[in-house]
C-alpha cells in the first residue's frame, strides 16, 4: 500500500484537530513544492532523521532493448537519489530483522 500526500495531510489533521484537512493539504503541497524547487536548482535537501535527496548526473550507458534484444544507448540525464539517515537506516534494518524473525516462526520447515 502506498502513502499519498493526502494520507500525510490526514495524519497532520489527526495529530492536531485545529488544522483542517484543506490546510494540511496546502501545507504538504508547500513542503513538496519547496523540496522540488531546491532539487530543480541542483541543491541538496537534508531532512533530519529521514535522509538526503540529491540531484546526480547519470552518464550515458549501453542498454538492451527487451523487445528486440538489440543494443541501444541510454542517454545521460539528471536523477534524484535518496540516502536514508543513520536513524532511518537503523529503523529499516530493525524492521527487516523483525519481519525475518516473524517469517521464521511461521513455518520452521520452510528451509528444508
Amino acid at each position: 500500500m502506498s502513502l499519498t500526500k493526502r494520507d500525510i495531510a490526514r495524519a497532520i489533521h489527526h495529530s492536531d484537530a485545529q488544522i483542517s484537512i484543506a490546510e494540511a493539504v496546502s501545507l504538504v503541497d508547500g513542503i513538496f513544492a519547496a523540496i522540488k524547487d531546491r532539487l530543480a536548482r541542483g541543491e541538496k535537501v537534508m531532512i533530519t532523521n529521514f535522509g538526503t535527496f540529491q540531484v546526480v548526473n547519470r552518464a550515458p550507458r549501453e542498454g538492451i532493448n527487451p523487445a528486440t534484444g538489440g543494443g541501444l544507448v541510454i542517454e545521460g540525464h539528471r536523477a534524484v537519489s535518496f540516502r536514508p539517515s543513520a536513524s532511518m537506516q537503523g529503523l529499516l534494518n530493525q524492521t527487516a530483522g523483525a519481519e525475518d524473525a516473524e517469517d521464521a516462526d511461521l513455518d520452521p520447515a520452510w528451509d528444508r
